[in-house]
């Protein structure tokens, strides 16, 4: 997997341990990561900012959701690679953006590491 793929990554985590969890692992690919702990938070940054890569659970607090923060964040930016988290199950028949793809938590380093080089894959 090429390291810098992703340069910089957005992730939105309302579980600070989850959140630091995943900084920490995305940190060791070689990315510079931006967290967050709401989808309201992140959709300010989107709006100010490009990733190359949007981690976001679902279930945060605050109007917006990381699978409305989805489609958003694929408005603003088409190319931009998603991965939607949860640990709730009941949204697996909602449409997720063309290209995204969904870590059921919970999630290993493993399964994060191999997810982001598929995802990497696919969109290179």
């Amino acid at each position: 997997m090429n390291e810098l793929f992703y340069p910089s990554v957005l992730v939105v985590e309302d579980d600070a341990t989850l959140r630091a969890l995943a900084v920490a692992a995305l940190e060791d690919l070689g990315t510079h990561v931006r967290a967050v702990g709401s989808a309201d938070e992140a959709y300010a940054l989107l709006k100010a900012q490009r990733f190359s890569l949007l981690l976001t659970d679902v279930v945060m607090p605050g109007h917006l959701d990381g699978w409305e923060l989805s489609w958003l964040a694929h408005e603003l930016d088409p190319a931009m690679a998603l991965i939607v988290t949860s640990g709730y199950h009941d949204r697996l028949n909602d449409k997720l953006p063309p290209g995204a793809v969904f870590l059921p938590k919970p999630w290993t380093l493993d399964s994060l590491y191999a997810l982001v080089g598929r995802t990497e894959q696919a969109s290179a």
